[in-house]
């Protein structure tokens, strides 16, 4: 049975006089791939930002969708300045891991987009993050390094019992490697397996508003 690194008890969150939604519980286990979906607007960004606000033992690291390389920093020294407040944070052994040592002395702003946004993972792992959180991880990748992203995201889950949370608009790709998915809607919050929630309906009434089915069998969605 997998560990419970945090639970959640009827949660509200909104923006000022405007409540985005209320009374969700949840429950995040340790080497999980959970893809959160949501039309913009449904407040998946707003979620993400709240689960780094939890009061928890646990490390979390959040990951935003577009982080600058600025000319003057080394792969490693990002890595460790993003690391300035953590003890024992080895950044040598987290590019060892993500396979990227031999970039450990370049200037990040020569990094491809791909390479870089390993490096920001990288940077999580120092930090010694159980839960990494993602906002559109593959929105500014081309095709094989959103394939590369999401295969390494799995590794590190399922490998080194991270859990991985992101948020995203490749969903047909994420649901191929997701365990669980977390279905943001005005009605709140369903989440499971793609199977469980295709089999109960959920996932079909989530994406048919767009005029979009789901193939639960071949994971896939079409034009319906």
């Amino acid at each position: 049975m997998k560990k419970t690194l945090i639970q959640v008890r009827n949660l509200a969150i909104g923006h000022k006089d405007r409540p985005l939604f209320a009374d969700i519980s949840f429950d995040i286990c340790e080497g999980d791939v959970i893809l959160l979906c949501g039309a913009n607007g449904s407040g998946k960004t707003t979620l993400l930002k709240a689960l780094t606000e939890i009061r928890s033992e646990v490390e979390i690291a959040m990951i935003p969708t577009r982080i600058p390389k600025i000319k003057g920093f080394t792969l490693n020294e990002f890595i460790n300045l993003s690391c300035y407040n953590k003890q024992n944070a080895d950044s040598d052994k987290a590019l060892k891991k993500l396979a990227l040592s031999h970039l450990a002395d370049r200037d990040i702003s020569t990094l491809s987009d791909g390479e870089f946004q390993k490096g920001t993972i990288a940077a999580a792992i120092a930090k010694g993050a159980e839960i990494i959180l993602m906002d559109e991880p593959t929105a500014f990748l081309d095709f094989p390094s959103k394939v590369e992203t999401m295969r390494l995201l799995k590794r590190l889950a399922h490998e080194s019992e991270k859990t991985i949370f992101l948020s995203t608009h490749d969903l047909e790709m994420a649901i191929q490697l997701a365990d669980d998915l977390w279905l943001l809607s005005k009605e709140g919050l369903q989440s499971g397996t793609a199977d469980n929630l295709s089999a109960n309906g959920s996932l079909e009434r989530f994406v048919s508003c767009n005029g979009i089915s789901f193939d639960a069998a071949r994971k896939v969605f079409y034009l319906s």
